[in-house]
């Protein structure tokens, strides 16, 4: 239960991590006169959630290893 509880909270860390990332700092650097191209869009539209995923995948390997010490 407490890996359960590790892993959400790495989920929604990840997501927050990934929407200030990739919304605010890519999001603006990739902007020209308003727009944004379209590879640029799917990095933007998808970072969040594959940070979310790494998020929670990187928490719970920190709480095992914290763990078994």
């Amino acid at each position: 239960m407490r890996t359960l509880g590790v892993a959400i909270l790495g989920l929604f860390v990840g997501l927050a991590v990934g929407f200030l990332v990739f919304s605010e700092l890519v999001g603006r650097l990739a902007a020209r006169d308003g727009q944004v191209d379209a590879p640029w869009t799917f990095v933007i539209g998808f970072g969040p959630q594959l940070l979310a995923v790494a998020g929670a995948v990187v928490a719970v390997l920190i709480d095992r290893r914290r763990r078994n010490r």
